[in-house]
């Protein structure tokens, strides 16, 4: 396994983020940025790295609130996580690659959506694994907001009514509730029995609306890896509602789940092919 190295970068407010270095190699010309779901799974993207074929570097960036700052399971405002991506996306830059290719697992694929909305030229190529591009979409199964470790490796819980609540106010303008926690997921980097999400953590994962022509105009830039076995998604009817918005080809991974994907031959044999 390759070493992992563990660094900052200093995000616009001044605040210092932690990004893990996955993997290193001598004179890479590309970067490859990969955005974690509702829960981190460090292994998995370790693994990712691993079997990785692109002759790239690989940086995992710790999503605000997920780390070990003060304020945990928190951030300052929605919106926030795009602001610090797009930090990080300049500062990758800055070290002269002349590539950077952003990828995303479940949640982290939504996350990439807001960064595409506001700047499709944001990366050279997306890759998209195992997406939960929106908790609305009529392609997930009914528990996907709630796993647990007696069936899968994904575990937390999201309080879909309290979210529910929660966005209509906001909508209404009101925001002092924003704080309130919606989710409880495994602390992976303080080794506590759970940490808390608040609403305002969790609205910044995702776009309000997903405009169907989204993806439509960078389709030849972008690649789509689902499991066969995804705890989460219906993998059938996100191909079809793939195929409908944006024209998009969904690959299907055959005989690995959610999380396994990440670290699949096949996945990294088909992607590095492209």
């Amino acid at each position: 396994m390759t070493e992992t190295k563990w660094s900052s970068y200093i995000a616009r407010d001044f605040t210092r983020l932690q990004y893990a270095v996955l993997k290193k190699r001598d004179s890479s010309k590309e970067a490859i940025i990969i955005v974690h779901g509702i829960t981190a799974e460090f292994h998995h993207h370790e693994a990712f790295a691993d079997e990785c074929l692109r002759y790239a570097d690989i940086y995992f960036p710790v999503l605000r609130g997920y780390d070990k700052s003060p304020k945990r399971g928190d951030i300052d405002y929605i919106g926030q996580y795009d602001d610090d991506l797009f930090d990080f996306i300049h500062f990758i830059e800055k070290k002269g690659y002349e590539k950077v290719t952003l990828a995303g697992h479940s949640m982290g694929c939504a996350n990439l959506l807001r960064l595409i909305q506001k700047n499709k030229r944001a990366a050279s190529e997306y890759l998209f694994i195992a997406p939960f591009f929106h908790p609305t979409l009529p392609v997930y199964h009914e528990d996907a907001t709630e796993q647990s470790t007696d069936r899968t490796d994904v575990d937390y819980t999201v309080f879909d009514k309290k979210v529910m609540l929660l966005m209509t106010l906001y909508k209404m303008n009101i925001h002092r509730f924003n704080d309130r926690t919606v989710a409880e997921i495994p602390d992976e980097f303080n080794k506590s029995e759970k940490l808390t999400l608040s609403f305002r953590l969790l609205a910044s994962r995702f776009l309000e609306r997903i405009p169907p022509e989204l993806l439509s105009d960078i389709k030849d830039r972008v690649s789509i890896y689902v499991g066969s076995k995804d705890e989460v998604l219906l993998h059938d009817e996100f191909k079809r509602y793939v195929k409908e918005h944006w024209n998009v080809k969904v690959h299907i991974i055959q005989e690995t789940d959610h999380n396994h994907i990440l670290h699949h031959p096949q996945l990294h044999e088909e992607w590095a092919g492209k």
